[in-house]
């Protein structure tokens, strides 16, 4: 199985895969997303990985990974699959001083500023915001994660907050957050599900895997 889809099969699962070990006491989840979104807040550097199941008007990503940076006014470089039209498209991109460059050529120029690193790493970035944004949060237990243990909180992100941080979303969204379970309360992986834009859609759910936090970033 090519990476890529492997990559997507191991994502999009993991959000729904078995029950987790609820044999608490477990921290209350408010304060597991709290502690999250500060520890997080400090984050300058991080492998990411996240794909998408269904469709989004508007966003028209499958896959991605990579590693990004603040350093340098924000730097990324990784892999993508993007849907185009009937088919998708996988490409190399680079991301420096506010430029993108990709390999094949598909698209070049100024990123927008939705899409730029700093939005969503960094104190006020979009994943901190949606953190602090949970709301009804509850642990739903213990799981393996990345080869880590971490607590799994359910709940729900109000409209306003979603779609600040991804503009495409106009509705309440339901997430899932793994918070690691022991030192530092480090914010792991992110599970999402949006309702579906229209009637005969279905909802679409995104994974988001983040690692190797504040460890030196080789952009090539």
């Amino acid at each position: 199985m090519p990476r890529f889809a492997l990559l997507l099969v191991l994502l999009l699962t993991a959000g729904c895969t078995g029950s987790p070990d609820t044999r608490g006491p477990f921290p209350a989840g408010a304060e597991l997303v709290r502690d999250a979104a500060t520890s997080f807040a400090s984050v300058r550097s991080v492998h990411f990985a996240a794909g998408v199941n269904g469709v989004l008007p508007g966003f028209p990503l499958r896959l991605i990974e990579g590693d990004a940076t603040l350093d340098g006014g924000g730097a990324a470089t990784g892999t993508a699959d993007v849907q185009d039209g009937d088919g998708h498209t996988k490409f190399r991109f680079t991301v420096r001083n506010g430029e993108v460059t990709t390999d094949p050529d598909v698209a070049r120029g100024r990123i927008p500023e939705q899409y730029a690193v700093g939005a969503f790493l960094g104190p006020s970035g979009g994943l901190e915001r949606l953190l602090k944004g949970v709301a009804d949060a509850r642990t739903e237990g213990k799981e393996n994660v990345d080869g880590a243990a971490a607590l799994r909180v359910g709940g729900r992100v109000p409209a306003a907050v979603a779609h600040s941080v991804l503009p495409q979303v106009a509705d309440d969204i339901i997430v899932k957050v793994w918070v690691s379970a022991d030192g530092a309360r480090r914010f792991a992986r992110l599970w999402v599900q949006v309702p579906p834009a229209g009637d005969h859609l279905s909802p679409v759910m995104f994974e988001l895997s983040l690692t190797k936090q504040n460890e030196p970033v080789n952009l090539g």
